[in-house]
């Protein structure tokens, strides 16, 4: 999907993203507390790279994190800061798909969610080369993992994702890009693709 096309579609769906805050909240608390492969309150600062409405965001930031959060929807980064429990939450507008705004080495974490299913091939190696240039230790990514539902369907249909695609090649991209690779499940059709950066 082109970013433009996806700036307009998040713009009009950050609505129903707000509604869905307190429920995505639970759920990222749930998973993030306690991560077996790295417990991400063992470092000190994260940047969610594709936020949406702040909910992951939160989450990292009540663990005592520094954290920041990236979109490129103006209207979802509107909805995450009215969220009381993002004030301490850095936001900024910028495009996954492109240079992060952040100096080299930023970061402990980098984090996107749910992001890299909805890129192409080329954009998605953009993305990881520029996670482990703004990272230090880890690059996580957070989406589905390859079992079907009816939820993840529609999610494509209007998204115009690339999920299948991202499901034959994301290990071996992540492998190839950063030479290992750790898998969490975290529900029944998503996980979190781990790397460390060297």
């Amino acid at each position: 999907m082109s970013i433009d096309r996806s700036a307009r579609l998040f713009n009009r769906l950050s609505p129903a993203y707000e509604r869905a805050f307190d429920r995505q909240r639970k759920q990222y608390t749930r998973i993030f507390q306690d991560l077996p492969y790295c417990n991400v309150s063992n470092f000190s600062s994260i940047v969610d790279v594709g936020c949406g409405n702040g909910a992951m965001a939160s989450v990292f930031s009540e663990m005592g994190l520094k954290t920041f959060a990236l979109d490129l929807s103006i209207g979802m980064l509107s909805v995450a800061k009215r969220r009381i429990e993002n004030q301490n939450v850095y936001f900024t507008l910028g495009n996954a798909a492109g240079e992060l705004p952040f100096p080299d080495k930023s970061f402990d974490i980098v984090m996107a969610s749910f992001m890299a299913h909805g890129m192409d091939e080329d954009q998605r190696k953009k993305l990881y080369a520029e996670m482990q240039r703004v990272g230090k230790h880890l690059a996580i990514l957070h989406d589905y993992n390859g079992a079907e539902s009816i939820l993840m369907k529609l999610a494509e249909v209007l998204e115009g994702g690339n999920y299948f695609q991202f499901i034959r090649q994301v290990k071996n991209e992540l492998m190839e890009h950063y030479g290992n690779l750790e898998i969490m499940n975290t529900d029944k059709d998503s996980c979190c693709y781990i790397c460390s950066i060297d």
